[in-house]
């Protein structure tokens, strides 16, 4: 832990024991009666004690001795939180289970330090394509009122990201994180005196075949005491970063991304090496080269201008290189020449969704509609020898997963061939996908995992836990009206960084010299394809002006990239997709930083001053500021000035800068 000021301050607090928070246990219907847990045989033993957290195991069967329900419980000792995993199994060899219903891996409740007040709700909406992808909802719940929350599509954040938060007032209150890469529901009431929260999947009605296990949602809460949101966010990304995101097998962070993009089959190996060398040549500072959708599937001449060729969907399931573009059957020519210019290499694929290929041929049985059903071991041991080849006969470094679908009607689908086994698909299938990551991590333990699910469609703790988003919304993908491609890259850096501390934005909606617009691309990855600015490279050169100004513009992004795996701390509250605010937030470390602010076209206030972190108020510091475009103005500033920091700039611009401690 780099920085302990703000969790110095949680500590302090913890004492006060502001937020009541009862013992959680899972709730559901067994055999048609609600589930008596009291009654039930218990035990608990500890599991794990080390100086991050300590683990606990509870397990509950039922008086007829088939069903245990398991709940792992972790305790982190250096941050407010604790997670909930739970399992269910069938310990009968021979008998199925009762019937279990509605099941819920959470359902506890939360003491109101007021009796009758209304707690505020704060969620960032989801991923659909749209100016509004992960803007602020804000809402009341008054006493005797309750919010429902559902994602019947089956991808986890296409509705509503899992991280529901509440506040009780200006200094307490609680953050619930969903952990499931499915069909999520959570129920908020307020009782008067408490918050009754439960969580889980949202249709079950199924038995436990003999010997039968399943996973359930997991849940994970933050517990804010005596800490104002904005400080409490710096925590929570602190904890992402330090207890959830990917690392090596060596333990270290998987860096962050800077990468450049070609599509797959439509470019040549000639053409992809002509891409990578124009950033070597022109010393713009990508780390990775990226090969994303339209590369496999059978032999077939493309055009080499759109970036994913235009039947990259129709080919998906058939993991077999296209050879007229490829003619080595493999991407060695490419990875070699990314291994010597010591960048990574990133290839997509899609692996849960078939289209034509020839496995629905040999196992129709392995696919419904066009899923490939991750639940059954045969197809799931089928695409992962088919993807884990690619990956080693290709020397591939970052794995990039993408969905194109909605699950959710597909489970509800195969449901109805038996009505006392809903909720059985997905579940199967979720834990199947997390099985293919992980066993992946197990063949390359190096490699990196990036997701994305129609943009940033699948992102919850499970997933983030696991991979990162490089596109986290695939709105800014092509021109779009006005400023809401900027606007939404904003919304999506400042609201959901402290949840996603590594994610990028695709930056083609931008124009060329628009450094309003690509500075607000800007976040721990920021994503350039080449092609996207009028087939650049490959039908055109790029001109010395328009290269000098990448060179500028990728020149920053890799700087706050760089900082990125610091300290995070939003100088504005969670902005929505309207142009009149300001956005604001801060990469910081104990003597370095960065922060950028943006007055968005409609903004009224001409100037607003914003309360930097971590900022020692004796010092001096080098700062180099960015007013409004990518030349930098050199100057000193005490750390008292620098703390309140003072943006003044004109509608529709950006003030970025970069300070140092001396």
């Amino acid at each position: 832990m780099k920085h302990l000021t703000l969790l110095g301050l949680v500590s302090a607090f913890l004492c006060l024991a502001a937020v009541a928070l009862a013992a959680p246990v899972p709730s559901f219907i067994y055999d048609g009666q609600p589930a008596d847990l009291d009654i039930y045989s218990r035990s608990s033993e500890g599991d794990q004690n080390t100086d991050e957290y300590f683990s606990v195991i509870d397990r509950f069967t039922t008086p007829d001795g088939r069903l245990q329900v398991e709940m792992y419980r972790k305790h982190y000792k250096r941050f407010p939180v604790v997670e909930y995993s739970v399992t269910l199994k069938n310990l009968s060899d021979d008998q199925p289970t009762a019937i279990i219903e509605n099941f819920k891996s959470y359902d506890g409740t939360v003491e109101l330090p007021a009796f009758g007040q209304s707690v505020e709700l704060n969620i960032i909406r989801g991923s659909v394509c749209a100016p509004e992808d992960f803007a602020r909802e804000f809402s009341t719940l008054a006493k005797g009122e309750s919010r429902a929350f559902r994602t019947p599509s089956g991808r986890s954040s296409n509705d509503c990201m899992p991280f529901l938060e509440t506040s009780f007032d200006a200094y307490n209150g609680l953050i619930v994180a969903v952990g499931w890469t499915g069909a999520w529901a959570a129920d908020i009431e307020n009782t008067g005196d408490a918050l009754h929260i439960t969580a889980g999947m949202d249709k079950t009605r199924f038995y436990l075949k003999p010997g039968e296990t399943i996973r359930q949602p997991s849940i994970t809460l933050f517990t804010r005491e005596g800490i104002g949101r904005r400080a409490f966010k710096t925590v929570v990304h602190r904890f992402m970063l330090d207890c959830k995101v990917p690392r090596r097998a060596d333990g270290t962070l998987h860096q962050p991304i800077l990468p450049i993009t070609a599509g797959g089959g439509n470019k040549t190996p000639e053409m992809m090496l002509d891409i990578i060398n124009y950033a070597l040549e022109n010393k713009i500072p990508f780390d990775t080269f990226w090969i994303d959708a339209g590369w496999y599937g059978p032999a077939r001449q493309l055009d080499p201008l759109p970036n994913c060729s235009t039947d990259w969907y129709q080919y998906v399931g058939d993991w077999t290189f296209n050879t007229t573009t490829n003619p080595a059957g493999n991407f060695r020519k490419i990875s070699d020449a990314v291994h010597r210019a010591n960048m990574r290499f990133l290839v997509w694929f899609e692996p849960e969704r078939v289209a034509e290929a020839p496995i629905r041929q040999e196992h129709p049985e392995y696919i419904h509609d066009n899923l490939l059903d991750y639940g059954q071991d045969a197809a799931l041991e089928w695409i992962q020898n088919a993807v884990y080849s690619v990956i080693e006969d290709s020397k591939i470094d970052i794995y990039r997963q993408d969905f194109n679908m909605e699950p959710g009607p597909v489970w509800a689908k195969m449901d109805e061939s038996d009505p006392d086994r809903v909720g059985i698909a997905e579940a199967r299938h979720v834990a199947g996908l997390y099985k293919f990551l992980d066993d992946m991590r197990a063949r390359f333990p190096d490699i990196m995992q990036e997701n994305c699910a129609s943009g940033g469609r699948r992102i919850d703790i499970e997933m983030i836990s696991r991979a990162f988003s490089y596109c986290r919304s695939d709105y800014p993908i092509g021109p779009k009206p006005g400023d809401t491609a900027f606007v939404m890259s904003q919304n999506a850096t400042l609201n959901t960084t402290p949840y996603l501390p590594f994610q990028g934005s695709e930056t083609d909606c931008v124009s060329i010299h628009d450094d309003y617009a690509m500075a607000s691309c800007f976040a721990a990855g920021t994503v350039f394809t080449p092609t996207d600015f009028d087939g650049a490279i490959v039908a055109r050169p790029f001109t010395d002006q328009e290269t000098v100004w990448f060179q500028k513009a990728f020149g920053l992004a890799k700087r706050i990239k760089d900082l990125s795996t610091e300290d995070f701390y939003p100088l504005v509250d969670e902005t929505t997709a309207d142009d009149d605010c300001w956005a604001a937030w801060q990469f910081f470390g104990a003597d370095a930083g960065c922060a950028i602010a943006f007055r968005r076209p409609a903004a009224a206030e001409n100037d607003k001053i914003f309360e930097l972190t971590g900022i020692d108020p004796e010092a001096q510091y080098d700062v180099e500021l960015f007013d409004g475009t990518f030349d930098a103005i050199n100057k000193s500033a005490s750390g008292k000035e620098l703390a309140a920091w003072k943006v003044s700039i004109p509608k529709r611009s950006f003030q970025l800068i970069f300070y140092k401690k001396k």
